[in-house]
Order: structure tokens, then sequence, then C-alpha cells
């Protein structure tokens, strides 16, 4: 069934006013309905919002195609569904992010707190403009998969669809010439191979926090509390297991890993590291001692 709709222009004013909609019932039937812009304003809103779309179009400030598309991901892709971040990311994921290997390291990097920016244009002249504003052929550089800042460092991440060795001399010499250029704007180049992403996503990631001076927490040196402060045992936050104190990984091994394995996503935890007893709020790893132990 294809649901008609026509202006309709007023002879007082000369110009469209009402629409006309057509719906056909049958070959020889159909339903014609009059309705003035206000009208089809709210026809507009009722329709978006039975489809699903108007949640997405207010949370992400999209178009009707854009949230289809985000909706149809939803809907359709496993991944989606049980994400994470869904309904917090999904505009840059779905509509941004270019390929399956870039939205696997956007999650991966947004999970593990790590702001990035998505498609940014780079010119040769060294200036920059943002996805997505449009690409001037004459002057653009290169567009980065990623790109972030941490300090005096500016850093772009490339996901190469191709291994190292797979490359062609053309891609070869093109990908060493956009990296010298960068390097001699400043900027520091990563790139990563399909493999490397698809099977030591963690390593890239903890690569590209090296890169950022960020030491993760399997490298940190865990400093013993001082004599005033030593305390004989510690408690799980998560299962309440008594273990050695130390405010900085209050969680038992097998806990440890469960939080490890999902981003590091600060969750909400049961019990107080210090005390032992049962929290209901405001203890979390980076923040495991309750009111009354700080």
């Amino acid at each position: 069934m294809k649901i008609e709709i026509d202006a309709v222009e007023s002879r007082t004013l000369g110009s469209f006013v009402d629409y006309k909609v057509i719906v056909p019932i049958s070959n020889d039937l159909q339903v014609v309905k009059k309705l003035s812009e206000n009208e089809m304003n709210i026809l507009l809103d009722d329709i978006t919002n039975v489809l699903g779309y108007k949640p997405i179009m207010e949370k992400f400030a999209c178009n009707v195609q854009d949230a289809k598309d985000i909706k149809r991901n939803l809907d359709r892709d496993s991944d989606c569904r049980d994400c994470d971040l869904k309904m917090k990311e999904c505009y840059r994921c779905c509509k941004v992010c270019e390929s399956p290997l870039e939205r696997d390291l956007f999650k991966a990097l947004t999970r593990n707190g790590i702001d990035v920016e998505l498609q940014m244009r780079i010119n040769k002249d060294n200036t920059v403009s943002h996805f997505p504003e449009p690409v001037d052929s004459e002057k653009i550089l290169t567009i980065p998969d990623f790109y972030l800042e941490t300090g005096e460092k500016k850093i772009c991440i490339y996901t190469d669809g191709h291994s190292y060795h797979e490359r062609t001399e053309y891609q070869a010499v093109r990908d060493r010439s956009i990296d010298r250029d960068l390097q001699n704007l400043g900027y520091l180049v990563l790139r990563y191979t399909t493999s490397e992403i698809r099977k030591k996503l963690n390593d890239v990631v903890k690569d590209i926090k090296k890169a950022m001076g960020i030491v993760s927490d399997e490298e940190i040196n865990f400093e013993k509390p001082s004599d005033e402060a030593k305390i004989d045992g510690g408690t799980c936050i998560r299962c309440g297991t008594k273990i050695n104190y130390n405010v900085n990984r209050p969680l038992c091994n097998e806990c440890y890993q469960i939080w490890a394995q999902f981003g590091n996503i600060d969750y909400q935890e049961r019990f107080c590291h210090k005390c032992g007893n049962t929290v209901d709020f405001d203890i979390s790893y980076r923040h495991p001692l309750c009111d009354k132990c700080i």
C-alpha cells in the first residue's frame, strides 16, 4: 500500500498551506483527507513515535533516516541489542564509524574512558574541520578514523582493512607519505590491522593508552598503606570475600578478572572495602570506601 500526499495550493494566499492525504483501501476505493500543516506535523510526530524513531531522534538530535538506520541495527543486530553503550553512543557507532572494524575499536575505547573524535578532516595546511562538514578534495591531507589529544600529544588512529603484508605497493607508499606529513605537522600516528583488532583488541587499547601516557591497572605498582593506615584485611567490594586491603584494587582476583573483562566499567558495588559493611550506593572500583571510612 502506497500512501500519497499532495500539497494543495490556496487560491487566496497563493501558497501551499494544506495537504491532501490519499490512502488506498482497494483497487477502486481510497480515502482522501485534507490536513493543515499543523495537523501534518502532529501526524508526523505520531508516526515517528509509533515506529520508535522519536526517542532516538530526541536523544541524538538526528533526522528520521538516521533514526531509522539506528533502530534497524538495534532490532536486528545482536551486538547492538546487548550492547552496554546502547542509546549512549548509537549515533557515532552506527552513523559515523565507517566499518565494523572501526565500531569494534570505538566501543572498546569508549568502555575504557577514552574519548575520541571520529572522522576529523586534517588539511595539508594543518587546518582542521569536523564531521559532517564537507571535504575539500584540493586541501584534504587525511581523515583519521579516530583522533584524540592528551597533554601535548595529538594522536591519529587508523584501522586498516588489510594486514601490512597484504598492502599493495601503492597503499604502502601512500600510507607512509601520509604518516610522514602528519608527523611533520606534529601528530603521532597509530595504525592497526584487521587481525590486531579482531584478535588482540585488549592489546590495541593498551597500546593506545601507552601512547597517551596512561598506565593500565595491570602496570600500576601498588603502594602498601602507611603504618598509620595499615589494616589487617580488606573486603572485596563485589562478593564480600576477605582480601588484602588495597584501595587501588579492592576486588578479589576472580571479581577483578570479570570487572576487567567488561572494559573496566565503574559498576556500583555492594561492600565497603575497609569495614566490609553492605552499602546500597556510592561504592565502586574507583570509590571503594563508604562515607564513614573515607
